[in-house]
């Protein structure tokens, strides 16, 4: 064997000592010199003259792939191994922070660098580290940098061969003092305060220490939570980082919350735990966030209030602010959703334009002090013509205010927010009502700005039932309609081929009665049944009675609310003691919101 060969394999001996002793397994391709085959129990090397190739011979300790010049090119992409160490994960605001980096690797150390990305912010703050020695790597974080918005890093290592790797990230806990977290923070929902006499939704970023917030009521203000097993609003016993409370105040002008002390929670992924049905979550971190969820078993987001404060439900996207508290729908048990801090950990998602058959219309309605902005009716693929998870039943609330509502079925009750069916069929009718709970003269109903347009060749046509007339251009064109307190204010929304919706808009017209009426009785006289028609051109509280000739009430047949529509209904001559009265003359009065119709009945025994 000549020197040469001699000189490459005590050297190739040496390297193999030194990665075996930091359980390296290299693989390479490279050219090779000899004819020989060297092998032991603990390593195998393959050489021919003059050959390349990238397959690997192995043994129980390591594998060489022919040749040292392939030990070689190996030994140079192996990046830099990091371990960070901090004297603690709790800090508090405005101090400095000292951060170790040990860093080895076999072609040495180039540099080494601390990114640091804020909370709130797409960008990452590079700080130069400085060398104590050839692997130990230390760096100051100023104070300027540890603030209620807290942050994540990680530390980055270049060796000489321009190798790249970095650390796990770490991420602090960090203490703020009296007043540091407070409503005016950047991205706050309530930079003024929240304002007086206002029922607002709120949440308190991290873990707050606050006389006033951990106390449900006081002097001027209190706090209720939604209890959602009992469908009540309690007053809770404990704050918590990421629930939702309403909150109300009495006081003159804007509140704002200013947190004596607590702590900035690290900036991970946050999962809330959801309960079937309706639930109030808020923002835990001091900057805002955006969630992940699957939009088949969860809502929209849905946020109280807006900018001129008006009192009314609005659509949020799935990001939530600081302060914020919003309300969830969850269409199963034992469900939950996460939020994630920063951007660059969001899936990505399918745009949320719907594509092909697929639509959404979204509308408004708008009174001087109230507004509701979350009705939505469409197509969705997975949807059902019937009722199914994408119906999301109508959002609680505290106190009276406006709803857009649907009635989905036979149930002529409206309590649905949205009422989504199947992209397998193309025309269809919806049955929407305005609910306003307080008296207003005006309620502006609308198209909301964020509705999608219909597919081709599909036209949308909006009925009045209470006018009788018909809007084809309400896609463009605002309404105003008159607020009919406590009663819904009906329409028939009818989308699809221009044909359908002309032919459904005229057997519609035909079914609604033009006239409030009621029709004489049959037979009459009578013994001992008679008949009642009447007829309803709107829905209308509804009051049918019994009057005896002195104009003493002898029973009431009917006292409720009734839609539109041709009712029929019987009496036996039967007093509201269930006596039978005696033979004569009786008169039957049907009362409708403003108008009455009286009719004369002749008993005869």
């Amino acid at each position: 064997m000549n020197i040469l060969m001699k000189y490459k394999l005590s050297l190739l001996l040496f390297l193999f000592q030194v990665l075996i002793g930091q359980g390296y397994k290299i693989n390479g391709s490279q050219i090779t010199s000899g004819q020989s085959i060297s092998s032991s129990s603990l390593y195998s090397i393959n050489s021919s003259t003059s050959s390349q190739t990238s397959f690997a011979s192995s043994s129980d300790s390591f594998s060489v792939s022919q040749g040292m010049i392939g030990v070689i090119q190996t030994l140079s992409i192996v990046p830099p191994d990091i371990y960070v160490s901090m004297t603690d994960t709790i800090f508090q605001t405005g101090m400095s922070i000292n951060v170790i980096g040990v860093l080895t690797d076999l072609n040495g150390v180039a540099s080494a660098n601390l990114h640091l990305q804020k909370g709130g912010s797409s960008k990452e703050i590079i700080l130069p580290m400085f060398a104590l020695n050839d692997s130990t790597y230390e760096v100051s974080i100023h104070d300027s940098l540890v603030t209620i918005n807290n942050f994540r890093a990680y530390v980055r290592g270049v060796d000489n061969l321009d190798n790249t790797g970095n650390s796990k990230s770490f991420f602090p806990s960090i203490i703020y003092g009296a007043n540091e977290l407070n409503t005016n923070i950047d991205g706050s929902i309530y930079p003024d305060g929240v304002p007086s006499k206002k029922w607002r939704m709120i949440s308190f970023p991290g873990s707050v220490n606050d006389s006033i917030i951990n106390n449900a009521k006081g002097n001027g203000y209190t706090f209720y939570i939604w209890n959602n097993l009992e469908m009540s609003w309690d007053s809770p016993s404990v704050i918590k980082p990421g629930n939702a409370y309403w909150f109300k105040h009495i006081y003159d002008g804007p509140f704002p919350f200013k947190s004596d002390s607590g702590t900035v929670l690290p900036l991970r992924p946050y999962e809330i735990k959801l309960d079937q049905g309706w639930n109030m979550i808020g923002n835990p971190f001091a900057t805002a966030v955006n969630i992940r969820a699957d939009s088949s078993e969860f809502s929209n987001l849905y946020f109280f209030g807006d900018s001129t404060n008006r009192d009314g439900w609005e659509v949020s996207s799935y990001q939530m602010r600081p302060w914020a508290g919003y309300a969830i729908y969850a269409t199963s048990e034992s469900s939950s959703i996460t939020l994630l801090p920063f951007s660059d950990e969001i899936e990505s998602r399918s745009s949320s334009r719907t594509m092909g058959l697929e639509w959404v219309i979204q509308f408004s309605a708008k009174t001087q002090h109230n507004f509701d902005n979350v009705a939505m009716i469409g197509r969705k693929k997975h949807s059902l013509e019937i009722k199914d998870n994408f119906d999301i039943p109508l959002l609680p609330k505290i106190e009276e205010g406006i709803n857009v509502a649907f009635s989905i079925g036979e149930s002529n009750v409206y309590n649905y927010s949205s009422d989504f069916r199947s992209v397998d069929e193309v025309n269809g009718v919806w049955d929407l009502s305005i609910i306003s709970e307080q008296a207003s003269n005006n309620v502006e109903f609308s198209i909301s700005e964020n509705a999608n347009t219909l597919p081709t060749g599909i036209v949308l046509a909006l009925l009045d039932i209470q006018t009788r007339k018909v809007y084809y251009d309400f896609l463009l064109n605002s309404i105003m309609i008159r607020s009919n307190k406590n009663l819904g204010y009906e329409f028939k929304v009818i989308v699809g081929e221009p044909e359908f919706v002309q032919s459904a808009v005229t057997e519609i017209l035909a079914i609604i009665p033009s006239e409030f009426t009621l029709s004489k009785n049959y037979p009459n006289p009578f013994n001992p049944i008679t008949h009642l028609d009447y007829s309803l051109p709107k829905r209308s509280q509804v009051r049918l009675r019994v009057y005896n000739m002195v104009g003493q009430e002898i029973i009431t047949l009917i006292n409720e609310e009734q839609q539109y529509g041709n009712y029929s209904i019987s009496w036996n001559g039967i007093d509201s003691k269930g006596r039978n009265v005696a033979s004569g003359v009786y008169f039957a009065e049907l009362r409708s919101n403003d108008k009455s119709s009286v009719t004369k009945m002749l008993l005869l025994k």
